[in-house]
C-alpha cells in the first residue's frame, strides 16, 4: 500500500502509481508458474473485448484444475494457458478446457 495519511487513505490512487494483478499456481507452496498483469493493460483489453478478456481469465482457473490430473502437471499448465488444451506428458490424451 502507499504511504497514505488519516485524511487520505481512501482517495483513490493517483495515475503515476502502478498497478499489477499477479496470478501464481503454487504446488505444496513452491511457485510453479506465475504472471502479472498490468491493469492499464487490462484496462484497454477488457474495453476492446470483455468476453474474451473473461474467457481467458477464467481459462486459468479451469487449467489449473484439468492439469491437477495430468502426468507433467506443470508443462500442462503452461500449454493449456496457452491453447487451452490439458493434455499429458508430451501432449498425450488432450482434452479442451473450453
Amino acid at each position: 500500500m502507499p504511504d497514505v495519511g488519516l485524511f487520505t487513505a481512501t482517495e483513490p490512487l493517483s495515475d503515476d502509481m502502478k498497478v499489477v494483478i499477479k496470478y501464481s499456481v503454487e504446488v505444496n507452496g513452491l511457485p510453479v508458474y506465475q504472471e502479472s498483469y498490468s491493469t492499464d493493460q487490462l484496462a484497454k483489453e477488457l474495453e476492446q473485448d470483455e468476453a474474451r478478456l473473461a474467457r481467458i481469465w477464467l481459462r486459468r482457473i479451469k487449467c489449473v484444475i484439468a492439469c491437477r490430473k495430468r502426468h507433467g502437471f506443470s508443462g500442462c499448465l503452461t500449454r493449456c494457458l496457452e491453447d487451452g488444451i490439458s493434455a499429458d506428458c508430451a501432449s498425450g490424451n488432450p482434452e479442451s478446457i473450453e
